[in-house]
């Protein structure tokens, strides 16, 4: 049973070894020495290297070798960047994200919070949806420090505040 080979899904492949084998025909037909002559002088043989000229078969060789290299490398440039996208059914269970749930967030912004405002988020999470006045007789802070450290928190995105007759309620983001 021989392995099948396809020509789609190994093209990137085939272009590659196209790519290094032309370089390489190029590099070693380069590195090619020319003809050397010998000359005998005072009985001894001098080597002379003459001036070495590319034949037109040769400049035919390199401009093909070098186009085929040139569009091997383009097609895997241009190819390489196709990552097929799998639905959820096809990823891995390991690979899946795993979801974060809101109380490990919330508490991560409560270790992350300092003094008066670590105190009052704590009450916001214990009880969310508590009403600002309830915050100011559970924390004892005057009015306006509620209402400062609460805009505070707003602004950092941890909490919303919405109206309830007369005064607000707070609930977590």
């Amino acid at each position: 049973m021989t392995p099948k080979f396809t020509i789609g899904k190994n093209s990137i492949l085939i272009s590659a070894i196209i790519l290094i084998i032309s370089v390489l025909l190029i590099i070693d037909r380069l590195l090619a020495t020319g003809p050397v002559q010998l000359i005998l002088a005072d009985g001894k043989a001098v080597p002379i290297e003459s001036a070495s000229l590319f034949s037109i078969n040769e400049v035919l060789f390199f401009i093909i070798t070098a186009w085929l290299g040139g569009m091997s490398f383009l097609y895997i440039i241009l190819n390489s960047k196709e990552i097929p996208e799998l639905k959820d059914e096809e990823i891995p269970e390991s690979k899946r994200e795993i979801p974060v749930f809101q109380e490990s967030k919330s508490a991560l912004a409560a270790a992350l919070l300092e003094g008066d405002e670590k105190v009052l988020f704590q009450n916001v999470l214990d009880n969310d949806g508590i009403l600002q006045r309830e915050l100011i007789t559970k924390t004892g802070f005057s009015e306006p420090k509620v209402s400062r450290l609460l805009d505070k928190a707003q602004r950092k995105g941890l909490i919303i505040r919405q109206r309830d007759g007369m005064g607000n309620r707070v609930f977590l983001k």
